[in-house]
């Protein structure tokens, strides 16, 4: 879901692309976890009795998910043709577009011949990399990888976090783990997206940004009295809590599986989930929210035809969706128009916000080798490179001296990358940076710190902090994984769960269904076998906790 929304982000607002997968995959280590440096593993041109560049040509192959509206070929990258001449390995990329990808990589299982790496096998292999590993598909990395990639090992073993999140259950290595930083230290991404309101509506209305749910429903309020344009006060999206669960989060639960400490809960079951549903009942009488949020799309954003023309005082926003982008995007061309950002709600002021979805992961997509591999070596050195300073540098910002320039500690993009945009030759400082780089592609050591020049003095970047304020303590691991059996059996039960559960929160918020009812629904959920989900999911807390 997550690289969906970004994918239209990259289209409509021309901006970067996709930060952080983990669709999907968000964690609960935040961006206060402790950081360590890359710099201080072995990060250097040298590993072991291994130089780069390479006194032969060597080549490699490798299937990546990407596209890029103004080069055609990674090799065709200023930032790769450097990585070729540092390492001397020339790679022939297979490059399939997102809608394709998993038919494509269907269609290379079934023909047997793999590339030497595969990015982002997890997402695509069916039971995930383990499985491939297990299927014989993918190469096992655990006896190889202190010796053939000393770069990844340092990192990975740099945070107590991050060592658990890179191996399975039974401490295998079975592939390498984009491993986020910025600007190379170790660190937890910020939040990619959350909520949003009208700024100049506020103003107008002499308002401050609410942070509580008495101060929200008094916003919503004045929005509805005062704008008659705005049909939907603020946008929920058809689940009724959206994807990040941001009001639910506020009565200490969440819209699924959640943990509380070690313990696994389940939302529906607890009696935040019901003091929630009597809110958003209360509100859609009022008129408060959508009233067409079951079917009007926002679980992820709000529409921006909705958040800019005033069809909406509130909704989700991602960081990168300011009142520039919009006005250039022709919602809005009145001069005051203006996107605020705000944490999570809370039901008391002082209170530290939650959230239902974090990004701030430490790991991210995970890269597999194929058992196929001619040189093992070669494809684990290659990729481990990928996990020095010097690529992390080109693969996010491009080339020092072309692209971006470095003052002390802080980066800047050079008038060149400016001089593209004025010229028109790219549309955005983003994709002037991704005529030299991958860019956001979750390959090797990622930076997310590289948004930091991209959007220097940019409203943008407030929005990204202002949503950096939430916690995730309620968050499942994203590293924890079912085993193939107990996947199959929760499957099967769950699916009907879910089913039952949207249909019925539904009913409660419009009222076709009396809360007085909860308590038969939760029965009923019991019936469906909840408990033995919520076991499932225990059992691989249990099992990611132990590792």
């Amino acid at each position: 879901m997550k690289k969906k929304v970004l994918a239209v982000m990259l289209t409509a607002a021309m901006l970067a692309g996709t930060i952080a997968g983990c669709g999907s995959k968000g964690a609960d280590t935040g961006s206060g976890t402790d950081s360590a440096s890359s710099g201080d593993a072995a990060v250097t041109a040298d590993a072991g009795d291994w130089t780069w560049p390479l006194a032969e040509k060597k080549e490699l192959s490798i299937w990546i998910v990407w596209s890029n509206d103004y080069v055609e070929n990674p090799n065709d990258l200023k930032a790769i043709q450097k990585m070729e001449e540092l390492t001397n390995v020339h790679v022939n990329w297979q490059v399939v577009d997102a809608a394709s990808a998993q038919e494509q990589f269907g269609l290379m299982l079934a023909s047997g011949e793999y590339p030497d790496i595969i990015r982002d096998c997890g997402t695509y292999y069916p039971g995930g990399t383990e499985k491939g590993v297990q299927d014989g598909v993918l190469a096992d990395l655990t006896d190889v990888a202190d010796k053939y990639m000393p770069n990844y090992q340092a990192l990975r073993k740099s945070n107590p976090q991050l060592e658990k999140d890179t191996v399975t259950d039974e401490g295998k290595l079975v592939g390498a783990r984009t491993i986020a930083s910025y600007f190379g230290d170790v660190s937890g991404e910020r939040v990619w997206a959350g909520m949003a309101l009208r700024g100049d509506w506020l103003n107008d209305l002499g308002l401050e940004v609410p942070r509580t749910i008495d101060q929200w429903e008094t916003v919503l309020t004045a929005f509805k009295e005062n704008y008659p344009e705005c049909e939907a006060p603020l946008m929920i999206g058809t689940n009724g809590y959206d994807y990040f669960s941001h009001f639910l989060s506020a009565y200490g639960c969440l819209g699924e599986f959640y943990k509380d400490g070690d313990k696994v809960k389940y939302g529906p079951l607890e009696d935040g989930y019901k003091q929630w549903l009597t809110l958003f009942h209360d509100w859609y009488e009022k008129g408060l929210i959508d009233p067409n949020f079951m079917t009007n799309a926002a679980d992820m954003m709000s529409p921006q035809d909705y958040m800019g023309t005033g069809k909406c005082g509130a909704g989700i926003q991602l960081w990168g969706f300011t009142a520039d982008v919009m006005k250039a995007q022709g919602y809005n061309n009145d001069e005051d128009f203006n996107i605020v950002a705000t944490s999570s709600p809370v039901l008391k002021e002082g209170d530290t916000p939650e959230i239902g979805f974090a990004t701030s992961d430490l790991v991210k997509e995970e890269v597999g080798i194929a058992a196929t591999t001619k040189d093992l070596e070669l494809a684990c050195r290659y990729l481990d490179f990928w996990y020095t300073n010097e690529a992390m540098l080109l693969d996010s910002v491009g080339i020092e001296g072309e692209s971006y320039t470095k003052d002390g500690d802080t980066y800047h993009l050079t008038d060149a990358m400016q001089q593209m945009v004025d010229e028109g030759k790219v549309n955005t400082l983003s994709e002037a940076v991704y005529t030299y780089s991958l860019g956001t592609s979750d390959f090797g050591l990622y930076n997310w710190g590289m948004f930091d020049p991209i959007y220097e003095g940019n409203s943008a970047l407030n929005a990204y902090d202002e949503f950096n304020k939430d916690k995730f303590d309620l968050m499942l691991p994203s590293c924890m994984t079912l085993t193939d059996a107990e996947n199959s059996e929760y499957v099967t039960l769950y699916t009907d769960i879910q089913t039952l559960v949207r249909e019925n929160t539904v009913k409660f918020i419009t009222g076709e269904q009396s809360l007085d009812d909860y308590d038969a629904f939760v029965e009923q959920l019991k019936t469906y076998n909840i408990d033995r989900c919520i076991e499932l999911k225990q059992a691989a807390l249990d099992r990611y906790n132990a590792r």
